[in-house]
């Protein structure tokens, strides 16, 4: 079946892996050396130094790109106001193998609510097909897998021959306008978020404006992406929308019921159950050992829930979500579930 489109001209597509790998090398050419698993933990301005795993390093700027932002240089108000402005939302995608040639070589998307993608990765003996979207709020699917399941029946529907080999989801931050948050929070300090799914581009627009205005160069864009720029009209009732969740999910998951038993709690699975008028979460790991935290979002202290799809323990109030351990995966919670008996 046709529909009508819109055909973009000049388009690009970036090798992720690839062009990341490209920017690691740069930044070691030029003298800078990259840390991994090193959580910046401390923020002090005078002098100004972040202290990470016990080690302090001294530094003139400060630039969180942390998906959410952290407190940083400027305080935990700020940043807590900066995060009523972005919503968390879980994308999903799946992949298959078919022959080479079965769709044209192009970038494509629709306009639907939720939106979806594909993509074309040309290999030798069969391309890979990709198909994402079925976004929602973090935490406010009941049944995740159901995402994949449409996914993989639109792939099917699209490209009847696919061979799904691959499925997997992440999460991306969205802002009321759909622009990104870019600029200055506090002095010396700056920050790039509420990239919407589109982390290539926008990523490398936060590191060239960054730098440009580090440098006293500034940059014509600025105004643009500003942090503290007002919320458009046609916005504000987004903003209303989102922020709207929290004191909702607050009560409504504290006061609702939940089972007082693990016993048929399967291998890999997880639940939120009850003790003693307490929300705990309880997972069973591959070897059968239970696993009790709390389920308590440890950010602002709504109700966490179980993510079957990712093995994850979500909040559905600002996105923050856990390890089945409790550890923190994405923010802005920054403290792990506490272990409880």
């Amino acid at each position: 079946m046709q529909q009508p489109g819109v055909r973009f001209g000049g388009q690009a597509r970036l090798h992720p892996r690839r062009y990341l790998a490209g920017l690691a090398e740069a930044i070691s050419l030029l003298g800078g050396r990259i840390y991994e698993d090193s959580d910046v933990r401390e923020f002090h301005d005078d002098p100004r130094v972040v202290g990470a795993n016990g080690a302090v390093v001294s530094c003139g700027d400060v630039v969180i790109a942390t998906h959410t932002p952290l407190a940083g240089l400027g305080g935990s108000a700020g940043t807590a106001l900066l995060q009523t402005r972005l919503a968390a939302y879980t994308t999903y995608a799946v992949a298959g193998h078919v022959a080479p040639g079965t769709v044209p070589d192009a970038l494509w998307w629709d306009t639907a609510d939720p939106y979806h993608y594909l993509r074309i990765d040309r290999r030798r003996d069969a391309d890979v097909v990709i198909l994402g979207g079925e976004d929602h709020k973090t935490g406010q699917q009941a049944d995740p897998e159901a995402c994949h399941r449409r996914l993989e029946q639109q792939l099917i529907g699209l490209c009847p021959d696919v061979q799904i080999a691959h499925r997997w989801s992440g999460q991306v931050i969205e802002t009321p306008d759909g622009l990104p948050y870019i600029g200055r929070t506090a002095e010396h300090e700056y920050t790039a978020t509420g990239y919407g799914g589109n982390g290539l581009t926008f990523g490398t627009l936060a590191g060239m404006m960054i730098a440009d205005i580090i440098a006293g160069r500034g940059h014509t864009w600025a105004g643009l992406f500003e942090i503290d720029r007002a919320v458009p009209a046609a916005g504000v009732w987004s903003y209303v929308k989102e922020n709207a969740d929290y004191p909702y999910y607050l009560v409504r998951d504290r006061l609702s019921g939940a089972a007082e038993s693990v016993r048929d709690l399967a291998v890999g699975d997880g639940r939120v159950i009850e003790r003693s008028g307490t929300k705990v979460a309880a997972f069973r790991d591959d070897a059968g050992r239970i696993v009790l935290r709390s389920a308590v979002c440890t950010h602002l202290g709504c109700v966490v829930r179980w993510n079957a799809a990712a093995r994850t323990w979500d909040c559905p109030c600002h996105g923050s979500r856990f390890t089945p351990d409790g550890d923190v995966l994405a923010g802005p919670a920054v403290t792990p579930l506490p272990p409880v008996d």
